[in-house]
């Protein structure tokens, strides 16, 4: 999640327009005494003046955001009508080739309030050489067992983490474990499912530059279906037994996109 201070302050990575707009804003709020803050709601009319505020502590309550802005459009007068941005999809699957493997992840926290209320999502894309590694070496398709290799493995758990801060959309963890186990559990008719078993633990600091020691530790299970003559992966499917970052507990899904899937989120 990028901020809009982050975007928009005098050092961040947002366009000098946009640097100006926020300042203008900012300083409106202060000269009306309509309350300022870094973390802040604020409420501006379509000729940019200044209406209302409110302060993060208060905008966290559900009752108090409702009233407050039922009092907004009270004040203003304003009609029902159409939303002002139709709803779509605000993650959207990255360009990847045709033979690669997309996956979607989507990981939030147990705990309630603030950070915790939404749940985070990333994209991961395997080239067709990273995804069959995840396969049984060729000409072993009954074998026991087989374990998934490191980079790969750290490729597909380097974002098992809940929401946090974020302004780059650069993954910055540190895998310290990324074991990834296969086990065959059904072969028929040259269909193969595998159990995944897992063992996760990476050091992501809740925000960028942050030098705590924030660690994510993770128990993985799932299964990967895939035509053995094909050597082709049907659908992967990975989920958190337990999971916990810096104590607190949270869950992730990593699920895998058919083409036909990914074609109807364009």
């Amino acid at each position: 999640m990028t901020s809009p201070n982050e975007w928009a302050e005098s050092k961040g990575a947002g366009p000098a327009e946009e640097k100006a707009e926020r300042q203008r804003i900012y300083l409106y709020f202060y000269a009306h005494k309509l309350g300022i803050g870094d973390v802040h709601v604020y409420v501006v009319a379509p000729n940019g003046d200044g209406v209302s505020g409110m302060d993060i502590g208060s905008a966290g309550n559900t009752e108090k955001m409702i009233a407050f802005l039922t009092k907004v459009a009270a004040d203003l007068g304003v009609a029902p009508g159409p939303p002002a941005v139709v709803p779509h999809p605000v993650s959207v699957a990255p360009a990847a080739p045709a033979d690669s493997l997309v996956l979607h992840l989507v990981s939030r926290s147990m705990a309630g309030g603030s950070w915790h209320e939404f749940p985070s999502e990333n994209w991961i894309v395997l080239s067709k050489a990273e995804w069959q590694q995840l396969l049984p070496a060729a000409g072993t398709a009954r074998a026991a067992s087989w374990a998934v290799p490191k980079p790969v493995a750290v490729k597909l758990v380097e974002w098992i983490y809940p929401q946090n801060e974020e302004k780059t959309g650069v993954n910055r963890s540190r895998v310290d474990i990324a074991d990834l186990k296969m086990t065959l559990v059904t072969l028929e008719n040259g269909l193969a499912r595998a159990r995944i078993d897992g063992q996760v633990k990476l050091m992501h600091s809740f925000y960028p530059g942050g030098k705590a020691e924030d660690f994510a530790i993770s128990e993985l299970s799932g299964y990967l279906d895939f035509n053995v003559a094909e050597r082709r992966i049907q659908r992967l499917r990975l989920v958190t037994d337990k999971a916990a970052y810096v104590g607190t507990p949270f869950r992730t899904s990593l699920v895998s996109m058919s083409r036909d899937t990914l074609d109807a989120l364009k």
